[in-house]
């Protein structure tokens, strides 16, 4: 949920008019200026429909990898799609993962198809003081992004991680 109502995402050169380099930006539940109500609303929407059908929820990562702008490039979409089979295929429910030491989240150890490396970013990063840096950066934009749900706080600690 709390992804969901962060939203982000990143605009990229010739996807987006006027950016020259991939740009952080947050859109609640990935589509913000579309959404009448409240993220919080669509959060519980969401996980009340991921409760009841018992869905397994991915984030996938569609974008940069090994190192900032001018040294890195976008994943390969051949990747993306695979990463996005596998999770359908159920190829993800009985595997190994490991845990992001800063955003908590649990990245597959192997993926058919896929390098090893691009399923953990640090490995793509050729620098990794550097991608620490840049990941901590992000990790501070993702608080103080979700800073303005702070009149909700108490709502969604208590519904959505209870």
């Amino acid at each position: 949920m709390y992804h969901f109502m962060s939203g982000y995402t990143s605009k990229l050169a010739g996807t987006e008019r006027g950016i020259k380099e991939p740009k952080a930006t947050f859109s609640a539940c990935f589509g913000e200026p579309f959404m009448p109500l409240s993220p919080l609303k669509y959060a519980k929407m969401l996980g009340e429909k991921i409760e009841k059908y018992d869905v397994r929820v991915f984030l996938v990562n569609t974008g940069w990898i090994g190192g900032p702008y001018g040294v890195g490039n976008r994943i390969n979409l051949k990747y993306t799609r695979r990463m996005v089979e596998a999770a359908i295929n159920g190829e993800l429910d009985n595997i190994e993962y490991v845990t992001h030491p800063i955003f908590k989240l649990n990245m597959p150890t192997y993926i058919d198809g896929i390098p090893e490396e691009i399923l953990n970013p640090i490995n793509t990063w050729r620098d990794k003081e550097e991608y620490f840096k840049y990941a901590k950066e992000l990790e501070e934009r993702f608080r103080d992004n979700f800073k303005r749900f702070k009149n909700e706080e108490e709502i969604i600690e208590k519904e959505l991680w209870a």
